[in-house]
């Protein structure tokens, strides 16, 4: 029997459409004024569970949005599945793809894709829609603010440790993750926009009302998790 995933609404113009296979990944879509931005291509275990690509779809049609773009925090294979990346292009077509760099060796077989190196802002319906390229938790990690929340991928907050660090192949070294850190607890000095709350893809760790400068800073101390 196939599992609906239900949506939930987060924060305004943010919807958690649903945690999929095998690590409870979440899809996300940001909207404002008609347009929507997908967030992720997990995978998913078609013997029970609905394809990220056909939900979205429906709750795009059923909500009048028109998809605009196709997001991902970062390469790891539990946020970014060849076969669902192919499905969400096929239910949206004219959709842009845009990919931190980093993206390039695994996403090549797609078609529309937009590769940033640093940062990227988009308009969503006339909101900005912000991509900060940021590496902690791994080397494309990308920050996706959007109405005062951000999206923050796998980052493990309130520490410098990342789940990584015993692991050569996708260790992020500390000085790069203390300059990815620098550069997001400037953001909103840097952009004069106020970020308020902070959700992980993963949809278990949400917070409201917070202090991300400080939240950020605190992020520089080395402690166990």
């Amino acid at each position: 029997m196939i599992k609906r995933t239900r949506v939930s609404q987060w924060s305004d113009g943010v919807l958690l459409m649903g945690r999929f296979e095998w690590f409870g990944t979440g899809c996300w879509l940001l909207h404002h004024n008609g347009e929507g931005a997908i967030v992720e291509l997990p995978p998913f275990n078609p013997t029970h569970q609905e394809s990220p690509a056909n939900k979205a779809y429906n709750v795009c049609k059923k909500r009048k949005i028109k998809v605009k773009y196709i997001l991902c925090t970062h390469t790891h294979i539990d946020h970014f599945n060849p076969q669902v990346a192919r499905e969400m292009q096929n239910a949206f077509p004219d959709a842009e793809i845009h990919l931190q760099r980093g993206f390039q060796e695994i996403a090549g077989f797609l078609n529309n894709v937009y590769y940033f190196d640093h940062d990227s802002k988009l308009n969503l319906g006339g909101e900005s829609l912000f991509l900060v390229h940021a590496p902690k938790h791994s080397w494309t990690d990308t920050h996706i603010i959007f109405k005062g929340v951000a999206i923050t991928g796998d980052w493990e907050l309130n520490t410098l440790r990342a789940a990584h660090d015993d692991k050569p192949k996708y260790r992020v070294p500390q000085d790069a993750k203390l300059a990815a850190i620098d550069k997001m607890s400037r953001f909103e000095h840097d952009f004069n926009y106020r970020i308020h709350k902070v959700y992980s893809v993963h949809a278990n760790d949400r917070r409201e009302g917070i202090d991300f400068t400080a939240l950020m800073h605190d992020t520089k101390v080395d402690r166990s998790f």
